[in-house]
């Protein structure tokens, strides 16, 4: 198996998820070529990365607004220029993550039609795997593409994973380096989520902040609702918030933070990726969308969510109240093994 393509357009805490297995696809076949289709706006999650011998961006959104003859023609194109492969895994189980997988190449693996979010997309597989979607998740995206390549991934390896998100180490980081306290815990809370079901109010977030006081709390904000908001937080508390960032800088901050506090969320999830320890919030839904280890916590609201489909009408993350996570907080950074990051340390330099 010399050339092996992966398929997982979206969302970005599944891009980040899914690319857990990448070391341990190279471990096991250390000659393989790999290619990773993914949407364009998620492209720079991969970026930098070693184990990844090409990312092939596709804007698969624009198609919502224009699907022309030449849009699709381009597209189509595109996909296939990457190929040849031996084999085209598609992790992400949908009929257009399907279809971009069978343009790739002749031999595609896939979910069955149990476990595939959309059941159908598994007729354009010429192999198909069950994974239960109760799993955690970076396991269920694992099991799957150990299944398909014949390799070993399991909880007990991904428990060592090496942190395997990079970025450009050329860039200047002197504006997000200005926002770092060298003397007090750096605390870096992601304010919103892209549902409002995975966001946790920001008068929860105030009180949290100041429980926090002793800690240099910087906040994280993505569109121009969530900086207003996350402005508001601001001006109630003594937390600063960050510059506008594309994911390259995110990953950099993350990495340079000390603890991370966060919903449900994909940036949330860059934490774990990069082994920092981090408090993520649940209400709904359930805690299996991260894997838990001493120093990356969750938080459930204890509403009894179901595994696979989610409320998106769920408000229940408002009950979590804000001294559990104060607590979970200072059992990271009060930790005997807990060493603050200080001054910027050589690999990030």
């Amino acid at each position: 198996m010399k050339r092996i393509a992966l398929v997982r357009m979206t969302a970005l805490g599944d891009v980040i998820h899914s690319a857990a297995s990448l070391q341990f696809i190279k471990a096991a076949l250390p000659d393989a070529h790999i290619t990773w289709f993914v949407e364009e706006k998620f492209a720079g999650i991969l970026a930098h990365n070693p184990q990844i011998d090409r990312i092939v961006p596709l804007d698969l959104h624009s198609l919502k607004e224009d699907r022309s003859l030449s849009k699709i023609t381009s597209l189509r194109r595109r996909i296939k220029a990457a190929g040849p492969f031996d084999l085209v895994i598609d992790v992400q189980g949908l009929i257009k993550s399907a279809v971009v997988a069978r343009l790739a190449g002749k031999r595609v693996a896939g979910l069955d039609r149990h476990s595939a979010r959309e059941g159908i997309a598994s007729i354009l597989y010429s192999r198909r795997y069950p994974v239960d979607c109760a799993d955690i998740a970076p396991m269920r995206f694992a099991r799957l593409i150990a299944q398909a390549l014949e390799i070993q991934i399991d909880r007990e390896k991904m428990g060592r994973k090496a942190p395997y998100l990079f970025y450009d180490p050329k860039r200047d980081r002197r504006k997000i380096e200005a926002f770092f306290d060298s003397r007090r815990p750096n605390v870096l809370i992601i304010t919103a989520a892209s549902l409002a079901s995975k966001t946790y109010p920001a008068t929860r977030w105030i009180d949290v902040i100041r429980g926090l006081e002793d800690c240099n709390v910087l906040l994280v904000a993505g569109s121009a609702d969530e900086r207003r908001a996350a402005e508001r937080i601001g001006a109630e508390s003594s937390a600063r918030l960050l510059p506008p960032m594309d994911l390259d800088a995110l990953k950099y901050t993350v990495g340079r933070c000390d603890l991370l506090l966060g919903g449900d969320t994909g940036p949330s999830h860059i934490a774990w990726a990069m082994n920092r320890p981090s408090v993520l919030l649940f209400g709904a839904t359930p805690t299996t969308m991260m894997m838990q280890t001493p120093i990356n916590l969750a938080l459930s609201s204890g509403i009894d969510v179901h595994p696979c489909r989610f409320d998106k009408s769920d408000r229940s993350i408002t009950a979590i109240d804000p001294e559990r996570v104060i607590r979970s907080a200072r059992s990271l950074l009060e930790n005997p093994s807990f060493q603050p990051r200080g001054a910027v340390p050589k690999q990030l330099r």
